[in-house]
Order: C-alpha cells, then sequence, then structure tokens
C-alpha cells in the first residue's frame, strides 16, 4: 500500500518536471518571435513542443488513472495528485493553445470582415 503512494508521489513529481521540460521549449518559442531564428531551429522546437506536450498530456492521464487504482487499493483519496495533476495538463493546454493561436496570426494572419 505504501508502495503504491510513493510511485503515484513520484510518478507526479515526474509530471512536474515534463511541465518545466514544455515550459521551457515554450519559453524558447516566445523567445524565437523577438530574434532572429532559422526555420529548422523552428520547425524542430515545434516537432518538440508537440512531443513533450502530448507525453506530458498523456502520462498526466496515466497519473490520473494510477491515482484512482491507488484510492481503491489504500482507500485514501488522493487529493493533492489528482489536483495538481489536472492544473499541470490545464497548463499544457493553455500554453499549446497560446502557441497555436500565435502561429495562426504569424502565418496566416487576420482577417477582418466587415458587414454582410
Amino acid at each position: 500500500m505504501l508502495h503504491e503512494r510513493r510511485l503515484l508521489a513520484f510518478s507526479s513529481r515526474v509530471h512536474t518536471y515534463t511541465l518545466f521540460l514544455y515550459l521551457f521549449f515554450f519559453l524558447l518559442y516566445m523567445l524565437g518571435g523577438f530574434f532572429l531564428v532559422d526555420t529548422s531551429f523552428e520547425a524542430l522546437l515545434s516537432f518538440l513542443l508537440k512531443l513533450v506536450g502530448y507525453s506530458s498530456i498523456i502520462f498526466g492521464v496515466w497519473v490520473l488513472a494510477f491515482s484512482v487504482v491507488v484510492w481503491f487499493v489504500d482507500k485514501v483519496f488522493p487529493l493533492s495528485p489528482i489536483f495538481f495533476t489536472i492544473l499541470r495538463i490545464g497548463a499544457v493546454v493553455l500554453m499549446a493553445t497560446l502557441i497555436e493561436i500565435i502561429n495562426t496570426l504569424v502565418h496566416r494572419g487576420l482577417s477582418i470582415q466587415w458587414g454582410g
């Protein structure tokens, strides 16, 4: 029983590290807008953002599922891992949405239709 809770705490910590890794790539992407970067660097950064983002979300779902398993096995509701995992997944989704909005504005522009 204690082993499962320790494994859940460790998995939650690893999920926090994936959030920090995504935040690092996010900041690199944002700073790329202020400095001249090569298109190959932008493509690599975009690939890494997608890879780490999807991995973080999938790992977060695994932590949530494992939290339910720990809840049923130990009969103790793991509120902290569930709450913070949902927050971390939300942060990754929010940053990914912001990146897509910026990408759309940079590459396609903004069109405003006036009238009917």
